[in-house]
């Protein structure tokens, strides 16, 4: 879609977004999401992501190409291709899941009832640091997060109100995502990533939880890197790793995968440490080498230079 005139490239956007929304909210679960997958085929076949569309620079499907290639360059091209457009499907469920949001949540597991590392945490007054990835359903996670009854921050960026050109509709997607999240997350806010870092220590040190998602969709500010499936190496926001040493506090790491009709969460809670060494995304890692379609963001990759030439 890059090579589309700006004008029909609104317009396609407009109609896209608001048929996308009208889906999320009128017709029966099943066929929302089922309309979503549809959607994702037509982005994938179209190449259409609007961080494309947007920036003129980033032409996110052949960077995921790459980026498949290098997490699993054993794979034969066919299944790559498959891998590909399931990338686009998994997005696109992901953008559903958070405009249907409020109506899925009674359909998400129970939270754990005996968690004694939070409730050490919350003794003695410090919040937890959500660790995500930007992977499968990431929206019904933080929800699931917040059936702990701890008021849950999400910190998010605003780089779709950034861009100039870009179709306002992909702002009011976005808009309306982090209002529901406000309000299945027991009061927590949505802070934006530009805005005082002191606003979101303070949440931690008040005994309140935040959810940061640290896998970078650009190539900007600076970033810490970990080690990935297939050699691979991918920048974190390294913000995430200094928030939680300047606040002390505990931390997790969350994902959520849709399978089989239901959906299932993957949870880890970090062993108290004080050496100050970054956070162990083992389970993140392993997740990726499984199903590296359904990290979305794998475009990041391509960010990063190939140890070893292509």
């Amino acid at each position: 879609m890059v090579w589309m005139r700006g004008g029909i490239q609104r317009r396609l956007i407009a109609i896209d977004t608001a048929t996308l929304m009208l889906v999320a909210h009128h017709l029966p679960l099943p066929l929302g999401r089922g309309w979503a997958t549809l959607r994702g085929v037509v982005h994938a076949a179209l190449g259409y992501d609007w961080l494309s569309v947007g920036s003129g620079r980033y032409v996110v499907r052949p960077m995921t190409w790459r980026s498949l290639r290098r997490l699993a360059p054993e794979q034969p091209s066919w299944r790559r291709l498959i891998r590909l457009v399931a990338r686009y499907v998994h997005l696109s469920r992901a953008e559903w899941e958070g405009l249907a949001l409020p109506r899925l949540v009674d359909g998400l597991p129970p939270y754990p009832s005996a968690d004694e590392a939070a409730d050490r945490l919350a003794a003695s007054g410090r919040g937890t640091i959500h660790f995500m990835f930007h992977y499968g359903s990431l929206y019904p996670a933080v929800a699931w997060l917040s059936k702990s009854g701890r008021k849950t921050n999400w910190i998010t960026s605003d780089l779709y109100n950034r861009i100039p050109g870009l179709s306002p509709w992909i702002g009011k997607m976005h808009a309306e995502i982090n209002r529901n999240l406000h309000l299945v997350t027991n009061g927590g806010e949505v802070i934006f990533n530009r805005e005082s870092v002191r606003k979101f220590y303070k949440k931690l040190k008040d005994g309140e939880d935040v959810v940061i998602v640290v896998d970078r969709t650009v190539a900007s500010g600076p970033a810490i890197m970990i080690d990935l499936p297939g050699s691979c190496r991918a920048p974190l926001a390294r913000g995430a790793w200094a928030a939680l040493r300047a606040t002390r506090s505990g931390w997790t790491v969350t994902a959520c995968e849709y399978r089989a009709g239901r959906f299932h969460i993957f949870h880890e809670r970090s062993s108290e440490r004080e050496d100050g060494s970054p956070p162990d995304l083992r389970m993140i890692s392993g997740l990726i080498a499984q199903t590296p379609q359904r990290w979305w963001a794998c475009h990041v990759l391509d960010f990063v230079p190939s140890p070893d030439p292509e």
